[in-house]
């Protein structure tokens, strides 16, 4: 019996790496241009918005930061800015530009936004995954993927996302005719610290410790 206890306490202690997803996909568009970073690692730019950028990604135990910038060219009212964007994770988890986040709604926090001055110029570390982002807003939800003023280049996008098609809305820092170049941020799952008091060995020493096994 109290091996058998030890035996899922070990599950236990190993069951969230092991359902936790492993890969994602980060499909991107802006308009105008955008950089997109996954850990502070920069995977994609572009300066089409009907061609989106599609990056493929790792995950650590189920933990990563999506960082977006994007740069409306017309400056002020006389352009709109918008950025679009969806994540696929490997455990088949979808999650868009927009309020509805797939079945991790009412457990992950959606995308923040902050509008801010041209990318040469920021050196504050936005895109890190420690950056504290908890002063960023929630961006303003516009269009679905295929409607609204973008509507009219959604045929030319399908044609670089593919399945599953993208359910997500464009969003911006406030009104998107407004600021220019806003900052997007978006944070998957939990970081898993490096507590030693954690790890695998110590826990396994900690159940030794507790006589599971004596008699």
């Amino acid at each position: 019996m109290r091996v058998t206890l030890a035996i899922l306490c070990l599950m236990f202690l190993l069951s969230p790496a092991l359902m936790a997803a492993e890969k994602g996909v980060l499909r991107v568009s802006g308009d105008n241009s955008w950089v997109a970073f996954v850990n502070g690692e920069k995977v994609a730019e572009g300066a089409d918005w009907q061609r989106p950028t599609v990056s493929e990604f790792k995950l650590d135990r189920g933990f990563a930061v999506i960082a977006v910038y994007v740069h409306d060219a017309e400056p002020g009212a006389s352009g709109r800015g918008g950025f679009l964007a969806d994540i696929i994770l490997d455990d088949g988890t979808y999650i868009g530009t927009s309020d509805w986040q797939g079945d991790k709604k009412d457990t992950w926090p959606g995308w923040k936004a902050d509008a801010g001055k041209p990318i040469q110029s920021r050196k504050d570390g936005w895109e890190k995954p420690d950056y504290d982002d908890s002063s960023w807003e929630e961006p303003m939800e516009y269009e679905q993927f295929g409607g609204g003023i973008w509507g009219f280049g959604a045929a030319t996008m399908r044609q670089t996302l593919h399945d599953p098609d993208c359910l997500a809305h464009w969003i911006w820092a406030g009104p998107n005719d407004q600021a220019d170049d806003v900052y997007f941020r978006y944070v998957i799952g939990e970081k898993v610290g490096v507590d030693p008091s954690r790890k695998l060995a110590t826990e396994w020493g900690a159940i030794k410790s507790k006589r599971l096994y004596s008699p």
